[in-house]
């Protein structure tokens, strides 16, 4: 009977002692899952702000968006072109006759970039001078020299004064025609990105002969590392293309004209023309 008692007690010990062990087994996953929850509510917090964050990019691009597309109104009401093909045409062909004329008027090649710079266009203190000589020559004939004629200096100071005149009503066209050009480039490129998206969602949408056009279309958007035209000199260019030139194995000028460096960083600035149809420049900047 001892034995048995002493049995039975030894039995409940043990299950005590698994049940102490099994409340703090508990005991720990219940810290673990309050652990996990305080996570979640940490990892749920910053989705919040996260979500928050973006709502606000997309506020601001959306208006960012209405912005662009008010410029873009705005463009559009203040260059409403009133005319007609065959007006541009006239217009066209009056500018074409004109550029003859022109030509017909002068002789001899055109200005090379380097005599360009030499023969600065005359300011405005060149023809107050102009003007004044003429005036002082027309009262004092004695101090004419033997190579200039009172009649025919004041005949070229009008045709002077024609040319300039004509050269800044150009100018007024020229500006008035580039304004006019961005803005319908500008329209007719959102307008050809409005049926490229139509086509795009029809290939999409498996819609027969889309998938062809749209895989036309795409390529203006792939990324091509073709060589600039405009990509300027640079020195191991130019540096090559001046031992050419000592060598004759190539025809041009390379101009080369340095500021040498004062407080702030100097600057030259390389002009290279070596048998082409266009100037290079490149202006660099000394630190």
């Amino acid at each position: 009977m001892a034995d048995d008692n002493r049995n039975l007690e030894q039995e409940l010990a043990q299950a005590l002692k698994e049940l102490a062990n099994t409340q703090a087994e508990l005991k720990d996953a219940h810290a673990e899952i309050k652990d996990v929850h305080a996570e979640l509510k940490d990892a749920h917090a910053e989705i919040k702000e996260k979500d928050a964050e973006l709502k606000d990019k997309d506020a601001a691009i959306d208006d960012l968006h209405s912005t662009i597309d008010g410029l873009h109104n705005m463009a559009e009401s203040f260059f409403t072109i009133n005319t007609t093909e065959s007006m541009l045409d006239e217009a066209f062909n009056t500018i074409k006759s004109l550029k003859i004329q022109m030509i017909e008027w002068t002789s001899g090649p055109e200005l090379s970039f380097t005599q360009r710079r030499i023969l600065q266009g005359a300011s405005q203190r060149r023809y107050g001078f102009i003007d004044e000589i003429s005036d002082v020559m027309g009262s004092n004939p004695q101090f004419i020299p033997s190579n200039i004629i009172d009649s025919e200096y004041k005949e070229d100071i009008r045709k002077f004064e024609i040319i300039r005149n004509i050269n800044i009503a150009l100018k007024q066209i020229l500006r008035k025609t580039e304004d006019i050009q961005l803005v319908m480039a500008d329209n007719l490129y959102r307008q050809a990105l409005s049926y490229y998206g139509v086509v795009r969602d029809a290939a999409l949408r498996r819609v027969e002969g889309a998938q062809v056009l749209f895989n036309q279309l795409r390529e203006f958007f792939r990324n091509r590392r073709n060589k600039r035209f405009d990509e300027q000199p640079t020195e191991a260019k130019a540096l090559k293309d001046a031992r050419a030139l000592l060598h004759g194995h190539k025809d041009g000028e390379i101009i080369i004209e340095n500021e040498r460096p004062h407080l702030v960083g100097g600057k030259h600035l390389i002009v290279d023309e070596t048998h082409k149809d266009r100037i290079e420049e490149r202006l660099t900047v000394n630190d």
